[in-house]
């Protein structure tokens, strides 16, 4: 049990990719998610801010078993217009993914994050993409952005969560605590989080990643409960139909 509690915490000691060496805490063996992130790649982030982005990005993905068993991930950059950088049946293994991440191209632009929530929505958790909502694989999507979007955000949000999507929101700098608030889940204690300055993010990545740990094993353990719910519930209606004689 103790074993266990402490594979959930999945406290994480990562070095940046340019570092020498870089120790690595797997979520759990048995961890089974889709997640997607979405990277806010505008203009006002800077090139030497966004390159803080990625170090962040990699000590993520770092942290978990990926697979195409287990947690696959996505990721979404989006700007002026939103673009796949990959998506979650891209790659096969982690080091594919940490090495796109690596070279992760800053692309530059406006702030439109609901036309980039929609995108994310339709273009990565679906099916062809790789999205194993079908298997009752857990759906989480976690937004880091520096500012105020151009366009309209909570509706598109909306449409996430009305497809048992979990969203996370990560606020940089200048973000708007409100619309933070808008794009995540609640509680919004545990699905919001900010930090003053892009040096700051690797701070928070052991936090993040027990609370993305915590929500896999919690969501995948409600699915699993759901759906023996409804065997449970056919089952009753079998026997109500055809009582034994």
């Amino acid at each position: 049990m103790e074993r266990r509690q402490s594979l959930l915490l999945c406290l994480v000691v990562a070095a940046s990719f340019h570092g020498n060496t870089a120790q690595t805490t797997v979520c759990t063996q048995e961890a089974v998610a889709d997640m997607v992130f979405m990277v806010d790649g505008s203009w006002s982030i800077g090139t030497e801010n966004f390159d803080q982005i990625r170090q962040f990005l990699y000590t993520l993905v770092d942290s978990f078993d990926i697979s195409p068993d287990h947690v696959r991930v996505g990721l979404v950059q989006y700007s002026t217009i939103p673009l796949t950088e990959f998506k979650l049946n891209t790659f096969q293994t982690k080091k594919g993914i940490l090495e796109y991440i690596k070279n992760l191209p800053y692309r530059g632009g406006g702030t439109n994050t609901g036309k980039g929530l929609d995108f994310m929505l339709n273009n990565h958790f679906v099916e062809v993409a790789g999205s194993r909502a079908e298997q009752n694989v857990p759906q989480i999507a976690v937004v880091i952005t520096d500012g105020k979007s151009q366009d309209e955000v909570e509706l598109h949000a909306e449409k996430l969560r009305n497809k048992r999507i979990i969203l996370y929101a990560i606020g940089i700098k200048d973000a708007d605590e409100d619309e933070l608030k808008q794009i995540a889940n609640r509680p919004h204690s545990q699905h919001v989080h900010s930090v003053s300055d892009f040096t700051a993010l690797q701070g928070i990545s052991q936090n993040i990643v027990q609370t993305l740990c915590t929500t896999v094993e919690e969501v995948k353990r409600q699915l699993l409960q759901m759906s023996q719910g409804k065997e449970l519930q056919i089952t009753e209606m079998g026997l109500i139909a055809h009582p034994e004689v």
